[in-house]
């Protein structure tokens, strides 16, 4: 791992002279300094007003004063400084800029990475599917946004696990079995035909008390371990875990370990006998045991059925216990939905009261949730699409986008596409498109699927960080012997290029630090936005002279290794053909 970045470095010198002038000047005021909005105020800034108003003193007054007095201390990571309106403001020095691209040639893959992490663990929980169900747009929320989240963290020095906790001990799976008996299904195909007999049983089940009673029955059996339902959900379990395993190729997610929660029952029991133990858990009139947290401003939580069976809320107490006692974890973060929010905050509450030493160190990152046009998924309702078939159509859709290219880029550059080939690069933007498409949303926000617009070839899109990314593949191969090399002065546009490359790192950084892969994707829309400007202003390979094409060439490379980076943070395949 690599120490402080170029700008990182130049970060911290700012806040340094701004604290000591600070000091000078009798302020506690905080000395941060942030990035301008507008390039044209600099490249960090420093707001005077909390400073002004404590000193009682004019903002406009007191950030000339400052930049007067800081001038003459310049490191040479500055060109300069000056106040404007109340802001004193910092702007890099071409030398700076240099250090940064060359500190991106020469790291590679490493260009991005931090020691914030180094000697520290933390578990991430994502995907979590129910047994019994295919993985349908519903799910890729939470899988791709796990896996995103354990990348960032890896990059910034972390040991992150990735967790997937399978679920099969609940109703859902329970009313599956009764469904499965009851059609006589001996010959079931795939995962998708256990959903068609979910979505029946489910309709006869509301106005049928014995098969509520056949459901309870079975859900007892799965925690007593009978030995019929034993034998009926693995069948149940083989059937979901093959297509489960394929989606995860197609998106290209991993994990270092998976948790059946049907292994966390009689932990789970003991986790609820401890609460009751404790006074913190109560039986109710109705026999079912529950957590007491009214006094805490939370709504009470059941944590066992009157039958004594357990509940998500049970086996999540002791999926809690087993990880910390596996792991040790300085953090463990569960990443679902948002609907989800109120069973975290109760379930935290009740590991918090129960003593347990790690109960600080859990956090619930909750995303948006995802719907169709016409209303909320629902896989009792059939109300689902399905994930591979998601995968399916935008590969097809890419395809044919790179079937209509492919006769102009065959006569511009002379190289044919193999079907081989097509096939690999359709693979990797369709399926990239649309982990861009979900990833680029912030997590707080609400998604309305729209199969077209998610695998769209126009606009902010991955297919257009992917394409820039093979444009400047595409220049370095040209350029042959043509060795990059950072020779001479900056263009503006070059400049332009030089500092948004240089700020990588500390996107990197502030993305790990709030689990946003969400600015990382806005980061590369911007940066193939400044390629893109570069590109059509300073000619490359045609350059005006030998020294403006090496250098320019460099910042060429160095803008592919940042998209090849961002791209791997993300977990998109970066074709080589588009």
């Amino acid at each position: 791992m690599t120490g402080l970045s170029a700008v990182e470095k130049a970060v911290s010198e700012a806040k340094e002279l701004v604290a000591q002038e600070l000091k000078r000047l009798g302020s506690r005021a905080l000395a941060s300094v942030e990035r301008p909005r507008q390039r044209e105020q600099g490249d960090l800034a420093f707001a005077c007003f909390a400073a002004a108003k404590e000193l009682s003193r004019n903002s406009k007054e007191l950030a000339e004063k400052m930049a007067a007095e800081i001038t003459p201390r310049l490191g040479e990571e500055f060109a300069r400084c000056e106040a404007v309106n109340g802001f004193v403001n910092f702007f890099f020095s071409e030398g700076l800029l240099d250090s940064a691209v060359s500190e991106a040639l020469k790291q590679g893959p490493k260009y991005g990475s931090g020691t914030e992490g180094n000697g520290k663990t933390v578990t991430i929980d994502y995907s979590s599917p129910n047994v019994g169900k295919p993985l349908h747009v519903g799910h890729i929320r939470s899988t791709i946004l796990g896996d995103s989240i354990k990348r960032l963290l890896r990059l910034r020095g972390y040991n992150a696990i990735g967790s997937n906790y399978l679920c099969e001990a609940g109703t859902q799976v329970a009313m599956l079995l009764v469904g499965l008996r009851k059609y006589g299904a001996t010959n079931i195909r795939d995962e998708k035909e256990l959903v068609d007999y979910y979505v029946r049983i489910n309709k006869e089940i509301e106005g049928n008390p014995e098969l509520k009673e056949e459901v309870r029955t079975a859900l007892e059996g799965m925690e007593d371990g009978d030995a019929q339902v034993e034998k009926e959900l693995k069948r149940v379990r083989e059937l979901s875990l093959a297509p489960l395993e394929k989606n995860y190729e197609l998106l290209g997610v991993s994990f270092e370990e998976e948790i059946f929660d049907s292994s966390l029952s009689l932990p789970a029991k003991a986790a609820a006998a401890e609460a009751v133990k404790k006074g913190i858990a109560f039986k109710d009139k109705n026999g079912e045991t529950v957590a007491d947290l009214e006094h805490y401003g939370l709504p009470n939580l059941v944590i066992l059925r009157s039958n004594g069976t357990t509940l998500y809320s049970t086996r999540d107490l002791a999926l809690a216990d087993w990880r910390w006692k596996k792991h040790g974890f300085d953090k463990c973060i569960y990443v679902t939905g948002s609907d989800q929010n109120a069973h975290f905050r109760q379930f935290f509450k009740i590991l918090e009261i129960l003593g347990r030493p790690y109960s600080k160190r859990l956090q619930h990152v909750g995303y948006g949730l995802i719907s169709l046009p016409e209303g909320k998924f629902s896989t009792r309702k059939g109300r689902i699409v399905f994930l591979s078939d998601l995968l399916d159509d935008a590969t097809q859709e890419a395809k044919n986008e790179i079937l209509a290219r492919r006769q102009k880029t065959e006569e511009r550059t002379g190289e044919e596409y193999s079907e081989k080939e097509m096939n690999k690069a359709a693979a990797a933007v369709g399926v990239g498109a649309t982990k861009f498409a979900f990833l680029r949303v912030g997590a707080d926000k609400n998604i309305v699927f729209d199969t077209k617009r998610v695998v769209s070839f126009e606009g902010d899109t991955g297919a257009y960080v992917q394409y820039t990314l093979v444009r400047c593949r595409n220049i370095l191969h040209k350029a042959g012997e043509l060795k990059p090399a950072l020779k001479g002065g900056m263009q503006e546009e070059e400049r332009r290029l030089a500092r948004t490359l240089a700020d990588y790192p500390l996107t990197m950084k502030a993305a790990a630090r709030s689990l946003a892969p969400h600015s990382v994707c806005d980061y590369l829309l911007k940066l193939c936005a400044d390629f893109s400007s570069f590109y059509e202003s300073c000619p490359v390979l045609k350059a005006e002279t030998k020294q403006a094409a090496v250098r320019r060439l460099a910042l060429v490379k160095t803008t592919a290794t940042v998209l090849e980076n961002g791209l791997e943070i993300l977990g998109i395949v970066a074709p080589k053909k588009m």
